[in-house]
């Protein structure tokens, strides 16, 4: 396993969990394939284009929402720190260009529920989230509804 290990672990986090019914492999695909990502990487409302990513550890990914009502455009990126493949990917999310040890970090876990049902653990470190709040742990929990809604086949408009 190689890693590289922001200085900051502690700080407001959340976590979202959702049971998938497709195999680990098809969930890692979906979150390591800029083809797939761009299907549903966006919360509700927004449109996703201009998506780079280079799932290695130290490789840089980068997209663009577009608030589709406004036109307000929110860059996005980070680095990968951890890539365990089917099992595990840490990165820091936020500003493309941000340092490394000030920006939030997001841990998925993918656990094998059985050959075709996977659990998703998403963890974010830096934002204090909860339902409800108009803000990043909504915006992550459409965004996950997306993801389930393109793991069961169906075309996100």
């Amino acid at each position: 396993m190689n890693t590289i290990s922001p200085s900051a672990t502690s700080g407001p986090e959340f976590s979202i969990t959702r049971i998938l019914e497709v195999p680990r492999e098809l969930v890692w695909r979906a979150w390591t394939e800029e083809s797939e990502l761009a299907q549903w990487l966006r919360p509700f409302g927004v449109s996703t284009d201009s998506v780079s990513f280079d799932v290695r550890v130290g490789g840089h990914y980068s997209y663009t929402m577009t608030n589709d009502e406004t036109g307000e455009k929110f860059p996005t990126g980070g680095v990968f720190l951890e890539v365990e493949p089917i099992e595990r990917l840490v990165f820091t999310w936020g500003e493309p260009d941000a340092p490394i040890e000030s920006a939030p970090v997001i841990t998925l876990t993918l656990i094998a529920q059985d050959p075709q049902r996977t659990e998703l653990v998403f963890h974010l470190r830096g934002f204090e989230g909860k339902p409800g709040d108009g803000f990043v742990y909504d915006g992550w929990d459409e965004a996950l509804v997306n993801f389930s809604r393109h793991l069961a086949g169906e075309r996100l408009g």
